[in-house]
């Protein structure tokens, strides 16, 4: 059926977004009102002990080592949540989580949580709203405790084992989040019902979140679309994955057993709410893509490194790439010769010691860009300009930890 004649409606509760064989439930995101409201206490037994654990959480978040102490980028994602909200919000608790998952989560006592993870996909302002958007969806619709009560309710144990085995295991799907080892484990032994409640929404609880985070886009000014633009990036970046290690792509969503919607659906659903919004007079002032690509330049080698980290050469060469629809950078082509020559596949070593090359040719390249280029070189034979590269790598980083390994292959 074409989007504009589909119908919008409200699933009230999951049972109709349970089943596969149904049809997709969509939200009309003019009929969705906040529920939490900026002097928000709550008065509700229930959620006064989420409350209570979210403390704990906190805690345990404000002393990790996978902390991001980053004052500016913090700050600037307060000023996208407070414009997405329309009014500044001294009660929401922002922290940037060194974590390479494509993620956030929004608490329901006001923390966020924003993963390097998402920052690194992130290609300008309206993407990374939408993302933001979405998880202030579940908050103000307070999703949280609905989700809660429905975890606690389950009178099978092996339905909360089997729920705690996921969210360990990495199996949000919506978010792509991978747990394991990371700063929610911490907060896994503080309450895993709570947490369990914030990862583990219901379908139709993520499509009311969608609509939601879209309408705030819309209002704020921001192009509605991003937010089926960014799901693509994911799709794609997940079949590139797939592709890299001769797997057939699997969207883990699309199941019956599933919480969240199918990811093609999805992204769909998205994009016929924006094109809705846009029907109904919604306007982008900007994509704010400057502004993204301002603050986040400090932080873009280390939350490369950490992809890259992943050993998974098809999603991180899909993502240098996808970000370098917006131009090449000299840390982008040094990434992609490090993608390149840690795959070391037939023909990877040509192609990493082009990308160095590459890398050294533009005004932003990093000295690491440098020293490669020159080991390269050294491997082709061509040893003077080897050690040309290599010396200005020293003149850039005279204290590198490598000095002294550089300085001996010079001596040679």
């Amino acid at each position: 059926m074409p989007a504009s004649r589909r119908q919008f409606m409200f699933a009230a509760g999951g049972c109709a977004a349970c089943l596969s064989g149904l049809a997709r439930a969509h939200v009309l995101p003019t009929d969705l009102e906040p529920l939490v409201n900026a002097n928000y206490q709550p008065t509700d037994p229930d959620e006064r002990g989420i409350w209570q654990a979210m403390e704990r959480i906190e805690e345990s978040i404000q002393t990790s080592p996978q902390l991001l102490q980053a004052p500016a980028l913090q700050a600037y994602t307060r000023q996208v949540v407070e414009r997405l909200v329309g009014r500044p919000a001294p009660e929401l608790r922002i922290y940037l989580m060194r974590d390479a998952s494509f993620n956030a989560a929004m608490f329901p006592s006001g923390m966020m949580i924003v993963h390097t993870g998402l920052m690194a996909r992130v290609r300008d302002e309206s993407q990374y709203a939408a993302v933001l958007g979405h998880e202030s969806g579940h908050y103000f619709r307070k999703h949280t405790i609905e989700s809660y009560r429905s975890i606690r309710s389950r009178s099978a144990a092996m339905a909360f084992v089997a729920a705690t085995a996921s969210v360990a295991a990495g199996a949000t799907a919506a978010s792509g989040y991978s747990g394991a080892g990371t700063w929610i484990d911490a907060a896994n032994l503080v309450s895993m019902a709570v947490v369990l409640s914030v990862f583990q929404f219901s379908r139709a609880q993520e499509a009311e979140a969608d609509a939601y985070g879209v309408a705030l886009m819309a209002r704020a000014g921001y192009s509605p679309g991003a937010a089926a633009q960014i799901w693509k990036q994911l799709i794609d970046e997940r079949k590139a994955s797939a592709a890299q290690r001769n797997k057939h792509y699997r969207d883990r969503a699309n199941s019956a057993f599933s919480t969240h919607p199918p990811s093609e659906d999805r992204m769909q659903d998205l994009a016929d709410t924006a094109a809705y919004l846009v029907r109904n007079g919604a306007a982008a002032t900007s994509d704010g893509r400057a502004e993204w690509q301002a603050v986040i330049a400090p932080y873009r080698a280390q939350l490369l490194e950490e992809q890259i980290k992943l050993n998974d050469p098809g999603a991180s060469l899909y993502l240098v790439q996808n970000l370098a629809q917006d131009g090449w950078t000299g840390p982008l082509r040094y990434n992609e010769g490090e993608i390149y020559r840690l795959r070391g596949a037939t023909g990877d070593d040509a192609k990493a010691a082009a990308a160095y090359a590459a890398s050294t040719a533009l005004p932003d390249a990093p000295p690491e860009a440098w020293r490669a280029h020159g080991y390269a070189l050294l491997k082709t034979g061509n040893v003077a300009d080897g050690h040309a590269a290599l010396d200005r790598y020293l003149a850039m980083v005279p204290d590198a930890k490598d000095a002294g390994v550089v300085r001996f292959t010079l001596a040679q």
